[in-house]
């Protein structure tokens, strides 16, 4: 669970920090789009801005290019975003230069930040200069200067996704200074996105202004999430079958305990103590057993989690499994109810063995040596 934990918070990260948590984006369309904008002075979004486990929002605007360097073509989708835009998913990525310099100058030199694999594959490096057409019913041609380089390791985004300054691409799309394709609104650690974006809604619906649509992460890449709910049914399926490997053998060391000490069951009967106390008396060494072995377990598990935390000593491919390690992350309050799920469990399966102990007759077993 610890690594499906990683998995989900690495990616979950990933997606909202290119996107954030929601988007509110024109009805019926996609949020990458350059003829739909929506005005961003609507009164609500204050509201919104107000609203309990709101951390941010502002607005973004998207249009698509064409790169061309050399023999080497790349259609991209440039996205532009205000100097509110917050930047600390892409500098947590960031493998060369600064996302600082990506707002145009008092020279008008416009800034632009690529992924790695993009520079790599029409190979740009930092400093260099680069020509983006902008294909309508005329071509449009605009240098800009490349001022950073990310690495977010998300392959299919990494290869489309450019930012740059918004007033670039409200010139290009023809809008005003309070058009965009959307707002991007960034929820505060432990908040609930399905309940936040419910919220939303209800408080546009109940605005007399244009309304908007709103869209959770999940929803704008639905192959990242699938992925990791697949997951979720391997790591249940696995769950399921260590605990039933673990109940099968404490119920056969449970059984293999009740036939060495069926004398002693015996000579216990005979002296008058009922069924249910000497059940208790097994029971209990069992499950000091089971605690045992769950403490032990866990301090191993924490050592190798640590470990893998610190070093990344198991590698992944990235364009498998979006990460170039296996993630860790623990979540304490889970931890600690599948522990004690675990031992409420096989306490359960310990009960089946256990009932042997009233099928005894405490005169055949005084018999056996």
């Amino acid at each position: 669970m610890v690594i499906l934990d990683g998995f989900k918070r690495e990616i979950g990260l990933k997606a909202s920090g290119f996107s954030g948590e929601l988007v509110m984006h024109s009805p019926g369309v996609d949020i990458t789009t350059s003829l739909y904008p929506v005005d961003t002075q609507y009164e609500y979004l204050k509201e919104i801005e107000k609203m309990h486990g709101i951390s941010s929002i502002y607005p973004f605007a998207y249009r698509s290019g064409v790169l061309k360097h050399g023999d080497e073509i790349q259609g991209v989708l440039i996205k532009g975003v205000n100097r509110d835009f917050d930047w600390s998913f892409f500098d947590s990525v960031m493998k060369e230069g600064s996302t600082t310099s990506v707002y145009s100058d008092t020279l008008g030199n416009n800034g632009i930040i690529i992924s790695d694999r993009l520079a790599k594959m029409l190979g740009y490096s930092v400093g260099d200069s680069i020509t983006i057409y902008f294909i309508d019913d005329n071509i449009k041609v605009r240098l800009f200067k490349l001022v950073g380089i990310y690495d977010a390791q998300l392959e299919d985004i990494d290869k489309t996704l450019v930012l740059t300054d918004i007033s670039v691409i409200r010139q290009l799309n023809g809008w005003k200074d309070n058009e965009a394709s959307g707002i991007e609104v960034r929820l505060k650690d432990g908040t609930d996105g399905v309940k936040m974006a419910m919220e939303i809604e209800d408080l546009i619906l109940d605005s007399s202004e244009d309304t908007m649509f709103v869209t959770r992460v999940d929803e704008m890449f639905p192959h990242l999430f699938d992925w990791l709910k697949l997951l979720d049914i391997n790591a249940i399926i696995l769950l399921f079958l260590m605990i039933a490997v673990a109940g099968f053998n404490m119920i056969s060391g449970l059984l293999i305990l009740l036939f060495k000490k069926i004398s002693m069951i015996g000579i216990l009967k005979a002296l008058g103590m009922r069924d249910s106390d000497i059940h208790k008396i097994f029971i209990l060494r069992s499950m000091r057993i089971v605690i045992t072995a769950m403490l032990i377990g866990n301090i191993v598990a924490f050592i190798l989690i640590f470990l893998q935390s610190r070093f990344d000593i198991i590698s992944l491919d990235v364009s498998n499994y979006f990460v170039d390690s296996v993630p860790m992350y623990i979540i304490w309050p889970k931890m600690a109810l599948f522990n004690m799920g675990a031992i409420v469990v096989i306490m359960f399966l310990l009960l089946i063995p256990s009932s042997f102990i009233s099928k005894v007759s405490p005169e055949k077993s005084l018999r056996v040596k």
